[in-house]
């Protein structure tokens, strides 16, 4: 680090986890609504504070290592449904696509959207309306071609496989299009008169719950891998989190090296936990310790690094003229509305957990509109598979205690460059599958974990509360469970099917979601069993989601400069239910 230390490293406030937050302020205590302050000052970085830059993108690198891993297996999972499973620069096309887009939706949303430390990556419900839509033109074990010499040849992969990404790209344009709508015209806003914190508990809870299979599958692949990235993780975030360590950095005036104690666990315990298990896969790797189907193994990076591109510029069209179909339009529609009801819960969390007031009604509508913003350019450009806010990297944020939106916004740079950069992304793929599901252990706790905590605006002595909670969670797990044995075998999944392609699309994409189904039963038996505000909980809860009287906070935080500017210079579009207010 060049120039002076980070007085901010030296000087900030002893951190204290926040489950063990005593709500009081010199001895009084704190209302609910004013709960942010005092996660706020236990932050190294809250949303509106930012490390140097140096340590920005260190950290911001951390957080874009927590999305790589998902994000990277999105076109390694769409790739079949496309039926280029076997053409690595098709693949390869899709994953910087994917990495690009997934930065241009971050810088949206951190500066024109909520403005909150959230990072916008692909989501995995995209698949199960990708796979309907291909569903109608199976793959093919041979395609006959010509080759350059007019010799024909047969390969394994499509040919013509970009009429099957244009007619994603086209159904998931024009259902974000009725996302920004939702945004634009405040109905985001209307369905905070009936979802409390009850649903809000079942819909954040089944987020983390619903992952525990991804978590799962890449942490069993080598159990002895994946528990010690655990261990680390809780060592230095939690036991070794006040423990400062001496950092060397430059000074020209004088020209001197000098030492100064920083806290570094606390803020980078999972980068740090990670560097470790990935150079002791490594090491394992080249000593031939692992057998040489092991999962846990390094990748050859030479080899990998050969096969890809130095640069790759995505463009809207690169994939040919989008297409519309009616069933792919009803699918993707339903992808994009579970996208905006998981966003509302992430956007209370990450609210919470980077010292935030509680986001207004026009910050959730902007938010949103920008999110659809997001999913039309995924659209526009490619991979065919929409974008929404990421938990993953809201978890890390609970770890770190960063919840700096410019770590956040040199994070979405990364992305764009490591996009471009085909070479560079290959060597992130090295990261061994065991590695990410120790940290997916850690994260997806963590979010399942932030849901249980709204329940402490709710009575849980009361038998319709427990009943309701238990029953939408319960069923939140379960039927996806079921229906995605169902819809894997073609026979069992007739049962499901009414002859009308359009709705069996909507159906299966509800089916298996976990987050809409608990979230709407919750939702439902909230607002029909009889129950009080106070003991539903919606007393407390709407004190605590009321937006917080300090109008300057406010603005620090959540107004947008450029619409503010326009405002003030066109107050009609004060009115406008996105607006800063």
């Amino acid at each position: 680090m060049g120039g002076s230390s980070d007085d901010s490293l030296n000087k900030g406030p002893e951190y204290k986890p926040v489950e063990s937050y005593d709500l009081t302020t010199n001895g009084e205590e704190v209302s609910p609504a004013d709960e942010y302050l005092v996660i706020r000052k236990q932050l190294k970085y809250p949303v509106d504070k930012c490390p140097n830059v140096f340590m920005s993108f260190v950290l911001g690198l951390q957080q874009y290592l927590i999305m790589f891993g998902p994000t990277f297996a999105i076109p390694v999972i769409l790739a079949p449904s496309l039926c280029i499973d076997s053409n690595t620069v098709a693949k390869g096309q899709l994953l910087n696509t994917m990495f690009v887009m997934c930065g241009l939706s971050t810088v949206l949303q951190i500066f024109l959207g909520t403005r909150l430390p959230i990072i916008q990556s692909g989501s995995y419900v995209y698949f199960a309306v990708a796979a309907g839509i291909m569903s109608k033109q199976p793959c093919e074990k041979e395609y006959t071609v010509v080759d350059e010499n007019n010799n024909t040849i047969t390969q394994d992969w499509d040919p013509n496989w970009h009429n099957r990404m244009a007619e994603l790209q086209g159904n998931l344009m024009v259902a974000s299009i009725l996302q920004m709508i939702l945004g634009a015209f405040g109905l985001v806003g209307l369905l905070l008169k009936i979802i409390g914190p009850i649903t809000i508990t079942v819909l954040i809870s089944l987020i983390g719950l619903c992952l525990a299979g991804v978590a799962a599958n890449s942490a069993s692949q080598n159990w002895g891998i994946s528990i010690l990235m655990v261990a680390l993780i809780t060592l230095f975030s939690e036991y070794l989190k006040n423990v400062p360590v001496p950092l060397p950095y430059l000074t020209f005036s004088p020209l001197k090296v000098k030492v100064t104690w920083v806290k570094l666990f606390s803020t980078m315990s999972i980068i740090i936990s990670l560097i470790i298990v990935w150079g002791l896969c490594g090491i394992l790797t080249a000593t031939d310790t692992f057998d040489i189907d092991d999962p846990a193994r390094v990748k050859n990076l030479k080899e990998e690094i050969s096969k890809a591109t130095w640069f790759y510029f995505p463009y809207p069209g690169q994939f040919g003229t989008p297409k519309v179909t009616l069933g792919g339009f009803v699918g993707m529609l339903a992808g994009v509305i579970a996208g905006v009801v998981e966003s509302i819960g992430d956007y209370y969390a990450c609210a919470k957990l980077s010292g935030s007031p509680p986001p207004p009604k026009y910050v959730l509508n902007r938010g949103i509109l920008m999110e659809g913003v997001g999913c039309f350019l995924t659209g526009l450009c490619g991979p065919g598979v929409g974008v929404t806010s990421y938990s993953e990297n809201i978890g890390a944020i609970a770890l770190t205690k960063v919840g700096s939106r410019m770590v956040i916004f040199c994070s979405a740079l990364l992305m764009i460059v490591i996009g471009v950069l085909g070479k560079i992304g290959v060597f992130f793929a090295s990261i061994p599958e065991p590695v990410v599901g120790g940290m997916y252990l850690v994260m997806f706790g963590i979010i399942a974990a932030v849901g249980i905590a709204n329940l402490q605006f709710v009575d849980l002595t009361s038998s319709r509360n427990v009943f309701i909670i238990g029953v939408s969670l319960y069923i939140g797990l379960v039927v996806p469970m079921w229906s995605k044995k169902v819809l894997a075998d073609p026979e069992t999944a007739k049962a499901i099917q009414t002859g009308n392609e359009e709705f069996d699309q909507l159906v299966a994409v509800i089916l298996t979601s976990g987050m809409i189904i608990g979230a709407v039963i919750a939702c439902f038996l909230d607002n029909t069993i009889p129950g009080t505000e106070k003991e539903r909980g919606m007393t407390s809860y709407k004190l605590a989601t009321k937006a917080c009287s300090d109008k300057e906070l406010l603005k620090q935080i959540y107004y947008e400069p450029l619409m503010e500017k326009l405002a003030t210079r066109f107050p009609l579009l004060r009115k406008l239910p996105f607006v800063n207010q």
